[in-house]
């Protein structure tokens, strides 16, 4: 995932961001600065040695989800995180934009210095830079749909 992609998908955020009241969610329990917090979160996935709760005989059926363009299911369950959202970690949405923009920063970077790195996912095991950047663009259109959000 380039920059120029990120900027597609930051540019509405921000848009949307600038506006009140900020959206709703069509489902779950996340409120908007929580999505963008768990956003930023995920982009961090991939600095922490994770442990995938995958069986590996069902991660090659996980990691072909990924190279299709089936949509994440609402409500999906990320196994490292509570069911009730966490308490906000940045005092307003705008920082959390900004740690959201940190944390894809280095996440390119990374991939930029390491193009051959693999690094585990808790769900979808051991990936490489192609198969990460798809996941982080269905969470994305996941969560853009979530909230409504055009891209």
């Amino acid at each position: 995932m380039n920059g120029i992609e990120m900027q597609k998908y930051l540019k509405p955020l921000r848009e949307v961001a600038a506006q009140l009241p900020h959206p709703q969610a069509n489902w779950g329990n996340m409120d908007f600065q929580n999505m963008i917090e768990h956003l930023g979160f995920a982009f961090e996935l991939v600095f922490k040695n994770m442990h995938c709760v995958t069986p590996p005989e069902k991660i090659p059926r996980q990691q072909a989800f990924l190279r299709t363009d089936k949509p994440m299911p609402h409500n999906f369950r990320f196994p490292y995180l509570p069911e009730e959202p966490l308490p906000h970690k940045y005092a307003s949405v705008e920082k959390a934009i900004e740690q959201l923009e940190n944390s894809i920063e280095r996440y390119e970077a990374f991939w930029k210095e390491n193009p051959e790195a693999t690094a585990v996912h808790p769900v979808f095991g051991e990936m490489g830079l192609e198969l990460w950047d798809r996941t982080h663009l269905k969470h994305i259109q996941h969560h853009f749909e979530q909230f409504s959000i055009a891209h």
